[in-house]
């Protein structure tokens, strides 16, 4: 009795479990579809009149860049610091002023290695040996008796800059660093990600896509459907999970099942 009543029970798991199993083999995934241009590799898109390349694209995952003709780029020049000016060494030189407004460079000379150079009282001091008469110069006498008066250049605010090749205007003078400013080209880089929402466009009339990736497809597609994107993903995690306790019925139910079998007809003692 009790071994016919196992095999009914473990007949009826094995119905649902079955059943189970048939429900999971004819599912269907639902996928993403939504509206929008599809881009490849190199190929460019406007947005607003903000042009954008599609610079990289592979592994659910991409990068657009964009270039600005005229971005602002800044550089400091600090108090006391030395700088390269048509292959001659210059000393950033800055009042010690609350607001100097202005700095000089002046020209610097360096000494020969083969120069012998001494301390003495806090003065350094030049070795000259003049046909076994040896003396000691001052560092700056000896420079200036070398080399000359050094040259000088001096900027205020307002003033025209070269820096590195490009032509640059002093913004601000302060008591410890003077600042340049210029525009240039600049390369901007936005990385998207496969269903990362991204804003493109001037700052006051700007769009947001959210990007797919399509598989089997080397390309991008933006959409401005970022709802329905999002829609569709809760469908497809909401189907992962119907799956998944699908699958814990078809396994609960054969565990069952093997459990049922093995205690009804365990030998008697």
């Amino acid at each position: 009795m009790q071994r016919r009543a196992a095999t009914v029970y473990a007949v009826l798991f094995l119905v649902i479990a079955a059943g189970s199993y048939s429900l999971i083999g004819v599912a269907q995934e639902p996928g993403i579809d939504v509206q929008g241009d599809s881009y490849a590799e190199n190929e460019t898109l406007t947005v607003n009149g903000m042009e954008y390349t599609v610079a990289s694209v592979g592994d659910g995952e991409g990068t657009l860049s964009r270039v600005n003709e005229s971005a602002r780029y800044t550089a400091t020049l600090a108090n006391n610091s030395t700088i390269q000016r048509d292959g001659d060494t210059y000393r950033v030189l800055i009042p010690n002023e609350s607001d100097p407004g202005q700095f000089t460079l002046q020209q610097e000379f360096n000494l020969s290695e083969n120069l012998t150079t001494v301390m003495q009282n806090e003065t350094e001091y030049v070795v000259v040996d003049e046909e076994g008469n040896k003396s000691l110069v001052p560092v700056d006498e000896y420079k200036l008796q070398q080399f000359g008066e050094p040259a000088t250049e001096q900027y205020a605010e307002g003033d025209t800059y070269q820096y590195e090749g490009n032509e640059t205007t002093v913004s601000n003078v302060t008591v410890s660093e003077a600042t340049l400013a210029w525009n240039a080209p600049r390369t901007l880089q936005t990385s998207v990600a496969d269903g990362s929402n991204v804003t493109l466009g001037p700052e006051d009339d700007n769009q947001t896509f959210v990007a797919h990736f399509p598989e089997g497809q080397d390309g991008i597609v933006l959409s401005t459907q970022t709802a329905e994107y999002q829609s569709q993903v809760n469908d497809i995690d909401d189907f992962n999970e119907r799956m998944a306790g699908l699958w814990g019925i078809v396994i609960l139910s054969g565990l069952t099942v093997a459990l049922l079998l093995g205690l009804a007809f365990l030998p008697n003692k």
